[in-house]
């Protein structure tokens, strides 16, 4: 199913509106026997080679990054992206032990400089950007470098990228630029948090990026109402 559709942003838009958003969700997933994230994990991790290079782009603690590093072995590279200060301890002890990972400081985006980074009291961060949504209070925000993708790509040229950033994740697609249509990066895998989208007035974001993708030769499957991943 296509859940960047007219239809269903129409629904979700209601739910949200009338408050059952999150209670659809549950029954969705019961419905269908959805694991949320589990079928995603699998398409993902599916889709990595040995020897490729992975961008984990919202690496946070670590949860994928010694995964991926696994998976692409000794000739293989990660590349984990991550902003957060209060992440980047816990993180680097997560791939202390992984030789082939490599820790970004910085944040991806859709231009380059220095954006605000608000992490909340509760935990969850995100990227703000240019914008000033989620900055009030029990947000925390700190200064932190912001690089387009295909800055990045210079140095470390993707096979595969996985995108968690909280609701920025079309702002990091679109800073791929040329790279998004580099031969060589034959996945990308993206968690939409279509309520922080439609929060920040970007509705319209998942079916922005789909269609990005598919301009850019990808097939797109949503694996789940939240996850989808492109690949070619």
């Amino acid at each position: 199913m296509d859940y960047s559709s007219d239809w269903i942003l129409r629904l979700r838009g209601l739910g949200q509106r009338l408050g059952i958003l999150r209670p659809m969700q549950r029954a969705y997933r019961a419905l269908f026997r959805i694991d949320y994230e589990e079928a995603f994990d699998s398409a993902l991790k599916a889709r990595i080679r040995p020897g490729d290079t992975v961008w984990d782009v919202g690496a946070n603690i670590g949860h994928y990054a010694p995964q991926f590093a696994a998976m692409v072995g000794p000739q293989g590279k990660v590349v984990a992206v991550e902003p957060s200060p209060s992440s980047l301890s816990e993180l680097r002890q997560a791939i202390a032990a992984c030789a082939n990972v490599v820790v970004e400081e910085i944040a991806l985006s859709n231009e380059s400089g220095e954006a605000e980074f608000y992490l909340s009291t509760e935990g969850a961060s995100a990227n703000e950007g240019l914008s000033a949504v989620g900055s009030d209070g029990g947000m925390v925000g700190s200064r932190v470098p912001v690089l387009r993708g295909e800055e990045l790509a210079r140095r470390h040229a993707p096979n595969v990228i996985k995108v968690d950033v909280e609701g920025f994740e079309l702002e990091v697609i679109e800073g791929l630029g040329v790279t998004l249509h580099d031969a060589g990066l034959h996945t990308v895998a993206i968690e939409v948090h279509f309520q922080t989208l439609a929060r920040r007035g970007r509705s319209d974001a998942p079916k922005r990026l789909s269609a990005l993708l598919q301009d850019a030769g990808f097939g797109v499957r949503w694996t789940d109402p939240s996850h989808l991943v492109a690949s070619r």
